[in-house]
């Protein structure tokens, strides 16, 4: 059988969504939760804080597990979110995408096996179809807009007029839903039966492995109300032998979610726990694998001069990923603050006529600062200082500090006698105005691993007297860290 008949979306992912793509190292951890998967029927959590990669993990997880021949679903149940009905939602995927197996030929010899599997199916569908008839019936007593409208009208002309025709159709319309509620049990336990025989007749016919896994994708970006749903659904209509369920989401998110609906003193850990059998909680990643992954674009500034890693804009990266760590900035924050660095930039490149030279450590700090609200009121002519976190580890064997310090004297301005260029003292007679930087020696700044940049900030200062470039002070770069301030 070809894997896209017990995978439907395997022919789309698989070159996309595998091992060897994954720049988070997470191979060995997702064969392991593979296996783990597939052992038992049951419904487990994959809890990971909000872009630690859970998407990216279960499509990858969807390739391995279909490779291991087990029919597998995916839902991203935030796509339907503006439903009012997870059953059906749940429905309609799980049997879309498990029909793929049993439109494939039987085997030799097992083809009445398969007609008695098809028949099975439709019947599953059937049972589905009962419960789906009771939901919308009992829609009437939730909040479905218009049956509730519906039901209000009859309600206002029974207090108003009461008489024997209105009561009865309340009563008629009342023993139906009994009437649908009762056949509904009965349907859930055929359906949780249906599953389990066609899991086995799947595993007899076709040689596929079961249990079938169904993948749930962005719960908890979905409404409270929903995403409880959700979960209420697969407990009570598939949490059965042959089919195992995988639901990924930020379970701090999901608590605050059944709080919401239940109030803020309601145990939500202990109310989740009746739904999750297992807890996998997704490993994180260093910050410099995470902002790797991302594969942040440099290379699309052409008409920029991007400083100070000129040679090779990966120590950006470095140099980001120890600033968010130093003021402990979340997953959230970080790409808020990503977004800003490169619109940002996209902005400058837009609308440049001459070209500018932007320092991308200067840029990145006063974005940080902005994001964690501890802006300095610096002016071109003001001393470095900062209020968030600057220490710690170094920058390629450069005191983080000392090196930061040095990137905002080349965009900051002082007046005197003695200025440095190019290694070469030169004292004038009168006070002038020049770069912070320029008034002490700066042979000893240094980067790659010790290696001095005194000549890579001598280049930046002949940009600065160059006519054909636009380079940078401070108070430029505050303009544009306001205008990124807008965008939340």
């Amino acid at each position: 059988m070809d894997i896209s008949n017990h995978a439907s979306k395997f022919n789309q992912w698989k070159d996309t969504y595998n091992w060897d793509t994954c720049k988070t190292n997470r191979k060995e951890f997702g064969q392991f939760i593979a296996q783990f998967l597939t052992s038992e029927s049951r419904v487990i959590n994959l809890n990971g804080i909000y872009g630690s990669g859970k998407t990216e993990f279960i499509r990858r997880l969807y390739t391995e597990l279909a490779k291991r021949n087990h029919p597998v679903v995916y839902i991203d149940v935030w796509e339907s979110d503006f439903s009012n009905n997870p059953l059906a939602v749940i429905c309609s995927e799980l049997l879309e995408q498990v029909e793929y197996v049993f439109k494939e030929k039987a085997p030799n010899g097992k083809a009445k096996d398969r007609k008695g599997a098809v028949a099975k199916f439709n019947d599953l569908k059937s049972k589905l179809g009962i419960c789906l008839k009771y939901f919308d019936a009992a829609a009437a007593f939730t909040d479905e807009p218009l049956v509730l409208a519906g039901t209000k009208a009859v309600t206002k002309i029974v207090e108003a007029t009461p008489n024997l025709t209105s009561k009865t159709q309340l009563q008629k319309f009342t023993e139906e839903i009994q009437k649908n509620h009762i056949a509904s049990i009965s349907a859930v336990k055929d359906i949780k039966n249906h599953i389990t025989y066609l899991s086995e007749l799947i595993e007899i016919i076709y040689e596929l492995n079961i249990p079938i896994v169904i993948l749930i994708d962005e719960l908890d970006r979905c409404r409270p109300n929903y995403a409880v749903e959700v979960l209420e659904v697969i407990k009570h209509f598939f949490e059965t032998k042959g089919c195992t369920f995988l639901v990924a989401t930020n379970t701090e998110v999901l608590e605050h979610s059944v709080k919401s609906i239940y109030g803020s003193g309601f145990d939500a850990k202990l109310y989740l726990r009746r739904f999750f059998d297992r807890k996998i909680t997704l490993p994180p990643i260093p910050l410099v694998d995470y902002l790797l992954a991302k594969d942040l674009d440099f290379s699309k500034y052409k008409n920029l001069l991007l400083y100070p890693f000129t040679d090779n804009q990966r120590g950006n990266i470095n140099f980001f990923a120890n600033l968010f760590e130093s003021n402990e900035i979340e997953l959230r924050g970080i790409e808020q603050i990503l977004n800003r660095f490169f619109t940002s930039l996209d902005y400058v490149s837009a609308r440049t006529a001459v070209c500018p030279l932007i320092n991308t450590v200067v840029l990145i700090i006063g974005l940080i600062e902005q994001h964690l609200d501890k802006q300095e009121n610096r002016k071109n002519i003001s001393h470095a200082s900062f209020s968030i976190k600057i220490q710690g580890a170094s920058i390629i064997g450069s005191p983080l500090k000392a090196f930061v310090d040095s990137m905002f004297e080349c965009v900051t301005i002082t007046n005197g006698k003695k200025c440095f260029a190019g290694g070469v003292l030169t004292t004038y007679p009168e006070q002038r105005v020049m770069l912070r930087i320029q008034s002490r020696s700066y042979s000893e700044v240094k980067l790659d691993n010790g290696t001095n940049i005194g000549k890579l900030i001598s280049e930046m200062i002949n940009h600065k007297d160059s006519e054909s470039c636009n380079y940078w002070m401070w108070e430029d770069y505050q303009k544009i860290i306001d205008l990124s301030g807008h965008i939340e």
